[in-house]
């Protein structure tokens, strides 16, 4: 525990990591207050449809797409800190269109946006870490950037959905514009490894072929998208959830966040997230949370519930750390666009079908489904690591009989 503690305080010292997680802290709080104001604008413009909210989510897929998988090798031609900078103010200009424009389209054209400008910078932030972040300080800076990101949400979801109806959107919006140039600000002055000669620029194809090439990150790279398939439900379905109880509508979208925060500050603190049986076992977790939320009859009950769905969504810190440990350096701008543009496109398309059932059946028969949906992949995923040498090396069985 002690060791543990030190590392999270070398990482916080550590020239490169400690600006990165200000500069996330900082972001990411308005990153949420400005998406918990624009869940309820969805919301109320499409005339109070869940799938309102979820359209969100549904429309950063092909941004996300071309963001991570089109661009990802251009991204690891350019400065770090110079394409980290203008995304940061790219986003802080989107950011405040459905402020000037009315309907639900303007909602949806500034999700999509900033679902790509995400994209963008999740992967050149991917290519920083593994070019100048030691590599027995990643895991517990990614615990921090994971940790910060849920905890980010948890208040800015509560202040950005509270202020939306108390107030209005307006200042949950300006406050993610602020929040967007305050971390271009920071991230200006972080001092970047100089980088290495590039070579001509790789086709789009390659961050998919690296993860085809590497048979740990071939099987968690499909579990990580029928993760991202439901991770989104908690709050894409808060507002059906809460039905006239306007009241409970921050409670219900802050708790899945807030579980994933307590479970990644504890898995940051030892080396097992980094063993496939560890994250497996977790992602079986991650199934019984749903079926535990889905018993709920109340606002209350979905709050605990997704308490508890947050805590299972954690296990993702285990193929972070992996995708950043074992994929080229150079490359890891495209590998990580790649997956980044998988999980938003899955996100945003498991969104849209779960607010569809919900709309059609009830939140509970949604949140059975995900449920079913990701026991499968757990179970699966067990297998074909039993069969692959390399899982089994990371489990620290390298002499197993089948091999």
């Amino acid at each position: 525990m002690g060791e543990t503690a030190r590392g999270y305080r070398v990482t916080l010292r550590h020239p490169v990591a400690g600006r990165l997680v200000v500069a996330h802290a900082g972001s990411v709080l308005g990153d949420y207050a400005g998406l918990g104001a624009l869940l309820l604008l969805g919301y109320e413009r499409s005339g109070r449809q869940v799938l309102g909210a979820a359209a969100l989510f549904a429309v950063q897929a092909m941004p996300a797409l071309v963001a991570g998988a089109l661009t990802g090798g251009w991204l690891d031609q350019v400065p770090r800190r110079r394409a980290l900078v203008g995304l940061n103010l790219a986003g802080a200009a989107v950011v405040g269109l459905p402020l000037f424009l009315p309907g639900l389209a303007p909602v949806l054209v500034t999700a999509a946006l900033l679902g790509a400008i995400r994209t963008a910078s999740v992967s050149v932030r991917s290519g920083v870490i593994a070019e100048t972040v030691p590599e027995d300080r990643r895991a517990s800076l990614l615990a921090l950037l994971g940790t910060g990101d849920q905890v980010g949400q948890v208040v800015g979801y509560l202040a950005g959905s509270t202020t939306v109806l108390l107030v209005g959107a307006a200042p949950a919006l300006l406050a993610d514009a602020a929040t967007f140039l305050l971390a271009g600000a920071v991230v200006a002055g972080v001092p970047f490894a100089v980088p290495s000669p590039r070579r001509g620029r790789p086709a789009v194809s390659v961050g998919l072929q690296e993860i085809r090439r590497q048979p740990v990150l071939r099987l968690l790279a499909p579990l990580v998208f029928v993760t991202a398939s439901v991770t989104a439900l908690p709050e894409s379905l808060a507002a059906g959830v809460t039905g006239g109880a306007d009241v409970w509508t921050p409670f219900v979208l802050a708790a899945g966040p807030a579980g994933q925060a307590a479970a990644m500050a504890v898995l940051g603190r030892g080396s097992a997230v980094e063993r496939p049986s560890f994250q497996l076992v977790h992602l079986a977790w991650f199934a019984l949370a749903f079926g535990v939320a889905a018993l709920g009859r109340s606002p209350l009950w979905f709050v605990a519930g997704n308490l508890l769905v947050g805590s299972g969504v954690a296990w993702l810190l285990g193929p972070q750390t992996l995708f950043v440990r074992i994929a080229p350096p150079e490359r890891m701008a495209q590998v990580t666009g790649t997956m980044i543009a998988g999980i938003i496109t899955a996100e945003g398309i498991g969104t849209l079908l779960f607010g569809a059932v919900a709309d059609a059946t009830s939140v509970a028969t949604a949140y059975r489904v995900a449920g079913t949906l990701v026991l499968a992949a757990a179970l699966a995923g067990w297998v074909v690591k039993e069969r692959t040498p390399e899982m089994l090396e990371l489990d620290g069985r390298p002499d197993h009989p089948e091999h």
